[in-house]
């Protein structure tokens, strides 16, 4: 770290040799031992950042190949944890260039300026160096105990209000389950005879209303995966993980024998039975690694995050053993594919990780492209059906400001949804958001856009909301896109710039006009079908909307029962009176309101008490995470009895994985939407008859 090694590494972006000697002088003034290098090219300061450790970078504003918004984007995308100072002579540019991401602005010749805001950054960085290092130890301690934990021969769990959180290899064995995932989020009353559910009942209730009661005990039969009872002692002991109380649970069996660790059972606890590659613990285990080389600067590297496309299509058609042999084979040949140093894990059924250890871009692009096309040449005949294989991939870098293993799962994973968005079958790389002009940018936006609603460029796509417990309907929220160029644009890739151009009201309409035509065609067929329709603040603020909106709905034979408009909850509390006025005029003509992304705000109970609603999309952020996220569940779990005591269904969004999907049928929630259900589609025809969820 810089403050206790004593040196200021330090680069100059710079033409100039005399200017450079200037800050270094300034510097070494003020007690740095400066240790500098300057560079005044893209390219050679693209390969000085990517090879070499540095504590702080100065640059001048005036030279065109190195703008300091092009300087602050390279540091971004390399992922350095880099403060980046400009010395400027106009005092006029300073706003645009704090626009750019700058950490600060100085004028040229305020020495003393130069030489506080220096130790002013070095300060910071070196403190965000020491939380980094303070986390990387905590999860090594975490890590140790878990170790212990793992190695221990007794059955060890962790509960929250009943439910699995973590439980220990022992444990997984004794109940016969195979991996963590299996177990989570699962009551353990599941495995409780139901004959001794009173008396488990009885004892843990009474444990838990006592905050400072000793360990209790009580004996029951449990029931292991497939059915088997056996009679155990199961302990329980008041416990905290991750500063949340909870309570572990040891279970005994008192028939079992002890089985003596060996290297076969060392093989179970790292390995996946099916595929023998590295299992999830194991992986992330490896992948921390890396993460520590990087924050230790001793060397990047990158994740590749593989995703079977429509594996659950192909698991459907060709049955389960079929589709483990499918994974076993692609297993193999990723083996195969990979060179010296690159360590592959099995994260999910049919989701592969690989570290690749290079910080070349470039290699890793090659690396990543030849595992696609290893997948991609994939075919298989199974029960007299071809089985053609394609995977999307994201990449994701692995730097020094990547916290953790999981910050680098979720950042390759988002790298990844979006090679999905995009058709599949391709890679995607996860970039850290760029900072980027408004007025060029504004400007050739404003020309896409007017051109898409004057040509039609725009698309509608549509994703069902199925019915978890709340009454039978045909639901799909419909969802823009559009066409540019020879790519498909989701809406969070254009709508921020249609918002700053003052033209969401225009696009409101052409989702509204193009939604109800298609809507009119649809109920012939299917009556019932409703559709969720996205509103923005702007339309929210146009008071002649719900009059333009009746006439529409009657031109096309419809009533305002067909339509259910939402808004993001912050959007809504951002404008209230605008949200209650409108909500009120729609539901005079027989529409229904929803706020999207709910719970965002910090008090949501708020926007239950001042505005009339009847669904709550919950935000999507706690259902992503939620098979691994024990206050994600707690978050939906007070969502939705709040929702339930002021009589509001529920929505989850972005349902992505089995377990999900369990756990929110769990929690009480109505209804469900996301790629585990159904990719958006051009086309409304999912089949709600068929639903069996």
């Amino acid at each position: 770290m810089a403050r206790a090694e004593g040196i200021l590494r330090l680069l100059i972006v710079d033409d100039s040799l005399t200017e450079t000697d200037a800050v270094i002088n300034i510097l070494r003034s003020a007690g740095h031992a400066v240790r500098a290098g300057r560079e005044d090219d893209f390219e050679a300061l693209e390969q000085c950042l990517s090879k070499q450790s540095w504590d702080l970078i100065i640059c001048r504003d005036h030279l065109p190949s190195l703008a300091p918004i092009e300087i602050v984007n390279l540091i971004k995308r390399l992922g350095k944890d880099l403060p980046c100072i400009v010395i400027t002579e106009d005092k006029t540019a300073e706003k645009d260039l704090f626009r750019s991401g700058v950490q600060d602005v100085i004028l040229k010749g305020d020495i003393e300026r130069l030489q506080f805001v220096t130790e002013r950054e070095l300060d910071n960085l070196f403190m965000r160096r020491l939380a980094r290092r303070n986390e990387r130890a905590l999860r090594e301690s975490e890590k140790r105990s878990r170790a212990l934990l793992e190695s221990s021969r007794d059955a060890v769990a962790y509960m929250h209000e009943g439910m699995h959180i973590y439980v220990n290899r022992a444990y997984l064995n004794l109940f016969g389950y195979q991996e963590q995932e299996d177990i989570d989020g699962l009551p353990i009353l599941d495995l409780i005879d139901p004959d001794d559910h009173a008396k488990f009942k009885m004892v843990f209730r009474q444990f838990t209303e006592q905050a400072d009661a000793k360990p209790a005990t009580v004996s029951t039969q449990c029931l292991k995966n497939g059915g088997y009872a056996f009679d155990a002692d199961i302990e329980f002991s008041h416990a905290q993980v991750e500063g949340e109380d909870c309570t572990q649970v040891v279970v005994r069996d008192l028939n079992g024998a002890i089985v003596e660790d060996s290297e076969q059972l060392k093989r179970l606890r790292d390995f996946d039975l099916l595929t023998g590659l590295y299992n999830r613990t194991r992986f992330v285990d490896e992948l921390q690694q890396a993460v520590n080389q990087a924050a230790e600067n001793q060397s990047d590297s990158a994740l590749l995050y593989i995703v079977l496309d429509d594996f659950q299509q192909i698991k459907e058609q060709v049955g389960l053993t079929t589709s483990d042999m499918v994974i076993k084979s692609v297993a193999d040949l990723l083996l195969q594919t990979a060179q010296e140093g690159e360590k592959i894990g099995r994260y999910g059924d049919q989701i592969f990780t690989i570290v690749i250890p290079s910080d070349n871009e470039s290699l890793v692009n090659e690396r990543a492209n030849a595992f696609l096309k290893t997948v991609d040449e994939f075919v298989s005949h199974a029960n007299g059906k071809i089985i053609d294989l394609h995977c999307s991939i994201g990449i994701a870098r692995i730097s020094e400001s990547v916290a953790s293993a999981q910050t680098a799962l979720e950042n390759a994973d988002k790298a990844c949804t979006q090679a999905q968005h995009a058709g599949g079958n391709q890679t995607a790389r996860f970039q850290e958001k760029m900072v980027q002009s408004d007025g060029d940018d504004l400007s050739s936006w404003q020309s896409v856009l007017q051109n898409a609603l004057k040509n039609d460029l725009f698309s509608i796509h549509f994703q069902p909301i199925v019915g978890l417990h709340g009454p039978q309907q045909e639901l799909y929220d419909i969802l823009i896109r559009l066409q540019d160029s020879d790519k498909t644009l989701r809406a969070e890739e254009f709508i921020h710039y249609a918002v700053k151009l003052q033209m969401m009201t225009e696009v409101d309409k052409w989702v509204l006009r193009t939604s109800l035509k298609k809507l009119s065609e649809h109920r012939k067929t299917h009556p019932k079908t409703r559709f969720f329709i996205k509103l923005s603040e702007q339309t929210l603020r146009e008071k002649d909307y719900v009059d333009w909106l009746s006439a529409t709905l009657s031109a096309h034979n419809l009533t305002g029962q067909a339509l259910i408009f939402e808004i993001s909850e912050t959007a809504a509390l951002d404008n209230l009176e605008d949200t209650k006025n409108t909500i009120a005029k729609l539901k005079s003509i027989g529409c229904e309101f929803g706020l999207e992304h709910f719970g965002s705000g910090i008090d949501f109970s708020q926007s239950l008490n001042v505005l009339d609603v009847d669904y709550l999309k919950i935000n999507g952020n706690f259902v992503e995470n939620m098979a691994h996220d024990t206050e994600n569940q707690a978050a939906i779990k007070a969502i939705v009895e709040m929702a339930k005591q002021a009589e509001k269904r529920t929505i989850a969004e972005f349902v992505s994985d089995a377990v999900s999907m369990a756990l929110l049928w769990r929690l009480g929630v109505d209804y469900a939407q996301g790629f585990y259900i159904h990719k958006p589609s051009d086309k409304p025809d999912y089949n709600f008859e068929e639903e069996d969820l």
